[in-house]
């Protein structure tokens, strides 16, 4: 099947180590959430280093394996799925969609500005 161009194995292949760490990191902060004592500051952090990850990813698909930044978007979409099975744990059902999608919205533009970053440099 074919998604804007390229076959899902191809988005698969070039962005798997990076759902593997994404989807990591969600572990680590959901375990880490489930301690009374876990101070918020360690989850912003983390989070802010996923989002710089999925900057990376941006940048990778788009330098190393010729991708555009329509399929950038699309390698967004795939990665945030490394972290919405954790939304339900944490959230009311009434957010879980909000956030889903806020969390997809967020993921995608990453990755198109890492993938624009990539762009940018490799012309000059």
């Amino acid at each position: 099947m074919k998604v804007v161009g390229k076959n899902l194995n191809e988005y698969f292949t070039a962005s798997w180590r990076f759902l593997a760490t994404i989807f990591s990191i969600t572990v680590i902060i959901v375990i880490l959430r489930s301690f009374s004592d876990f101070p918020s500051s360690i989850q912003s952090l983390l989070s802010l280093g996923g989002v710089v990850l999925i900057g990376l990813a941006g940048w990778s698909v788009v330098r190393n394996h010729g991708f555009n930044l329509k399929q950038a978007v699309f390698v967004g979409l795939l990665l945030s799925f490394g972290t919405h099975w954790s939304v339900p744990i944490f959230h009311r059902a009434g957010e879980v969609l909000y956030f889903i999608l806020i969390n997809s919205i967020i993921f995608s533009f990453a990755t198109v500005f890492g993938g624009w970053l990539a762009n940018k440099f490799k012309n000059q």
